[in-house]
């Protein structure tokens, strides 16, 4: 039995029921119209701003429904969008526009395909404002769960994302947003894919930034991160006062990762650093079956040795990380910064080196870190290769079984540091100074 509401007042409210399937959605067929008209879409097209459109059981479709203006799509009950081919399922063009408790199905997760759960679409000339997502599931999606592209003051809160090809979330050109209390989980990157991600904070690389802007003041909170064992579970690629606070990161190849972006003419370099970082309060483990990644990395633009190209800058403090390194990785890796804080971190179970200062770091103050259990190499805090200077401070190594086999290592006399009140006594050697310039 067809459920058509539709309430005037305050607001719109069309009530959607379910029939049977034709032309690859769910008819709602009217008195004048037409069997195989898309009528879910109609019913939204006719909302005026303010309006709602409730989805109440189950619709199948092959077709984006797309939001045009700033109207809510509330899913209650039974209500949800199976997708029956590789497209996405709700498309958002306009501001203001609200999905709430969003139950979506897509064709599968190592597909390949291109199609995202949500995707919510400003342009580079054109962006978009105030689109908010909350609550709900989205599961098995070819690409993304939410996708969003150059809208500002977007927010994403209390969603279950499972099963996706690319990225659980992936914001491009997006400013002024918050990420919060999201479970993302299970990312495949199917053949064919370079790189996946539990969430990233990205821009558009092909051409400059006065062009295609970077993401700035995102705020990644609270979210719980899982099962991305190709790449990394939360990212950013030269995002401007991106924070990444108080997330949970579990079996993901990389914890957390800022990183510049390529440039727009040589897709071999980088030229966009990461900029007034906050990454805190996190608590990132990587299990041991998993390919060498880092807990940790910060990394700004170029590759060389004292490169002059933008540096990344912000604050590593308070994280908690377990069981991450490996070969060209450590439990957190810093390099190409300027002014970077590292502190009060605790890093356990490393593979290598605890944290790994690798080159071209100026005035970096690594600081008040507790470190236990390295193995292999077994290196606390490894100030790696050359043009590094800084503060290296009241940092701790644990007692253990074996012990770590050196506390602090220098290992380019091109390396400037002021170096004291540091516990190092539990190392078998506290201090190898590879001729670098040590103040004490």
């Amino acid at each position: 039995m067809l459920r058509r509401q539709l309430l005037i007042g305050a607001g719109v409210v069309a009530v959607v029921g379910a029939a049977s399937l034709v032309g690859g959605f769910v008819p709602l067929v009217a008195d004048g119209e037409e069997p195989g008209v898309d009528a879910l879409q109609r019913r939204l097209d006719t909302l005026p701003a303010g309006g709602v459109l409730t989805i109440s059981t189950p619709q199948a479709r092959t077709k984006s429904l797309v939001v045009r203006r700033a109207v809510t799509i509330r899913f209650v009950g039974s209500g949800a969008l199976r997708m029956g081919a590789d497209a996405t399922a709700i498309l958002v063009t306009a501001s203001g526009a609200r999905i709430t408790d969003p139950v979506i199905d897509g064709v599968g997760a190592s597909t390949g395909g291109d199609a995202h759960a949500i995707a919510v679409m400003g342009t580079r000339a054109a962006p978009i404002s105030d689109v908010r997502v909350s609550g709900g599931r989205l599961r098995q999606l070819p690409h993304d769960g939410v996708h969003v592209e150059y809208c500002s003051g977007f927010l994403l809160e209390k969603t279950s994302i499972a099963a996706v090809g690319y990225a659980g979330v992936a914001l491009l050109g997006v400013q002024d947003a918050i990420v919060q209390d999201t479970a993302i989980s299970d990312v495949r990157q199917p053949a064919g894919r370079v790189n996946s991600y539990g969430i990233t904070v990205t821009r558009d690389a092909t051409a400059v930034v006065s062009v295609t802007r970077r993401s700035a003041r995102v705020r990644i909170l609270r979210n719980h991160v899982s099962g991305v064992p190709a790449w990394e579970g939360i990212d950013t690629h030269a995002g401007d006062g991106v924070e990444i606070r108080d997330n949970v990161v579990t079996g993901c190849r990389v914890g957390i990762a800022a990183v510049p972006s390529k440039s727009a003419t040589n897709r071999a370099q980088t030229d966009v650093a990461p900029t007034g970082l906050v990454i805190a309060g996190n608590r990132i483990t990587r299990t041991a079956a998993l390919p060498a990644g880092s807990g940790i990395v910060v990394s700004g633009a170029g590759s060389t040795v004292g490169s002059t190209a933008p540096r990344a800058t912000g604050s590593v403090t308070g994280n908690t990380v377990t069981g991450a390194g490996g070969t060209d990785a450590a439990g957190i890796l810093v390099k190409l910064t300027r002014g970077l804080l590292v502190a009060d971190n605790t890093v356990t179970s490393s593979v290598g080196e605890a944290i790994r200062i690798e080159h071209s770091n100026a005035s970096v103050t690594v600081r008040g870190n507790r470190i236990a259990e390295v193995s292999g190499k077994s290196v606390g805090i490894d100030v790696a290769a050359g043009a590094n200077d800084g503060s290296i401070l009241a940092n701790r190594i644990d007692s253990t079984s074996p012990r770590v086999r050196i506390g602090l290592r220098f290992g380019s006399p091109d390396n400037r540091f002021v170096v004291r009140r540091n516990a190092l006594r539990a190392a078998v050697v506290p201090e190898a100074d590879g001729r670098a310039r040590i103040t004490r």
